[in-house]
């Protein structure tokens, strides 16, 4: 199957959705790390398409809003279900209720049987999928968030803006969220996109990042493990040629500045939701580049050949990962036993 390259004319734009910024045109980052991993596993995410996110990626998601978008959240989001107090919900209560009314409980009914007798025996009673399905319609299009994400947001936005730099980096109007970027790579010609979690009006770019563990080693593995670094370059160099290559200004709709450093807020999403900041340094940021684009001349070979090739079709060679190896040689090494 081959992935055409869609149009989509380089710029930076504002209010583009989430939903169509990632379903759109152009590989991004994420793109990357799966070509990294194999063009096959590439081809098939595209493929299958949507995927339900895990809880941890849920909670990320809101997070990004909660903190970087707060004062348009509850535009899209609405507050936690409260169930009325004595609302019916199991078998067991629904029976008990009846009981208490004086009604007759058919031995073979089934759940929805009961609620129809409770609900013409009391009108007014209240029934906890009824009172839900009435909340979901009186929020209209709003996605209900549940009470323990909203502890977890307020905690994580609480802690993050009591921070002495990301509190300063995340000011409310020192910068904007979400703007969309799109750019023609020179070297392969292939549209490419991000989408900077916030930009500063001093050309600050800030990437905030939900983390287990925020500490700096902590945080170190998250930069290697899900190639922090390479987004770091990619990004840098994207937001510039975004800006370069937009044929109008109207697609620099938010008139932002040249992207001048770029910053990584990370947070805990758990009590005391501790937050570290961080700047990667120059060698693991070269490091990156290179990295991102040997991923892009190889997307952009698949997409001329049309073959998205998984692992090595040759019988490699394999061995103990190079630390092991190097703990091998340190310890052995007056033994005589590791060359």
């Amino acid at each position: 199957m081959k992935h055409e390259q869609e149009f989509q004319p380089a710029g930076v734009y504002a209010g583009i959705s989430n939903a169509e910024y990632h379903g759109g045109a152009g590989v991004s980052k994420s793109g990357l790390d799966q070509i990294s991993k194999s063009p096959a596993h590439f081809k098939q995410a595209r493929e299958e398409g949507y995927t339900p996110p895990t809880p941890s990626q849920r909670l990320g998601t809101l997070a990004h809003s909660y903190i970087l978008e707060h004062d348009t959240f509850w535009k899209s989001y609405a507050l936690p279900f409260e169930a009325p107090e004595g609302a019916l919900d199991t078998v067991a209560e629904i029976k008990e209720y009846l009981r208490f009314l004086g009604q007759k409980i058919p031995s073979s009914a089934k759940k929805a049987d009961l609620l129809d007798l409770v609900r013409a025996a009391d009108p007014d009673v209240y029934i906890l999928d009824d009172e839900r399905a009435k909340y979901a319609a009186e929020v209209d299009n709003r996605e209900i968030i549940t009470a323990e994400e909203l502890e977890k947001l307020e905690g994580m936005r609480a802690s993050v803006m009591a921070h002495p730099k990301a509190g300063p980096l995340l000011e409310a109007g020192s910068g904007v969220a979400e703007l969309s970027c799109y750019w023609k790579d020179p070297e392969t010609g292939v549209l490419c996109r991000c989408r900077p979690d916030f930009w500063r009006r001093d050309g600050v770019i800030v990437d905030l990042k939900t983390a287990r563990d925020a500490s700096p080693k902590g945080f170190m593995k998250s930069i290697e493990g899900w190639r922090y670094y390479v987004q770091h370059a990619f990004y840098m160099d994207g937001i510039e040629a975004a800006q370069d290559q937009s044929w109008m200004t109207v697609h620099d709709e938010a008139g932002m500045p040249a992207p001048s450093a770029f910053v990584f807020v990370a947070v805990e999403p758990f009590a005391p939701y501790a937050v570290g900041v961080y700047h990667i340094d120059p060698v693991s940021i070269e490091i990156g580049r290179r990295e991102y684009r040997e991923d892009l001349a190889r997307y952009a070979e698949c997409l001329e050949t049309d073959k998205w090739p998984a692992y090595s079709d040759r019988i490699e060679s394999i061995s103990l990962p190079e630390w092991r190896l190097r703990q091998e040689e340190f310890e052995h090494a007056d033994e005589g036993e590791i060359a």
